[in-house]
């Protein structure tokens, strides 16, 4: 386990590594399901504010860390920012929990 979590961090790029990236990292690799800004919101106890979520998931996404799921990029479903739903991209996707 200790091998794929560093294995996780090592393949990171440098800017993915933000003080407030690092927890959201963390609530995707453990849950292991899609998340939005508001379900990060939740996850992480109030910890960061649905914008401040929106915009570290966006940023990550254009790091190709988290990806957008394939059903909020359907453009006749008009999505607020913060209900956009992120997962892990495949090449950062860990399994050890």
């Amino acid at each position: 386990m200790s091998g794929d979590y560093e294995a996780f961090w090592s393949s990171l790029p440098e800017k993915a590594e933000h003080p407030l990236r690092i927890p959201i990292l963390e609530a995707f690799r453990w849950i292991a399901e899609p998340l939005s800004a508001v379900g990060l919101v939740d996850v992480l106890d109030g910890h960061i504010t649905m914008w401040e979520a929106a915009h570290h998931l966006r940023s990550l996404d254009a790091l190709s860390v988290v990806k957008l799921c394939p059903a909020d990029k359907d453009p006749s479903a008009r999505r607020d920012a913060f209900d956009l739903h992120y997962r892990l991209a495949e090449s950062n996707a860990g399994e050890d929990g």
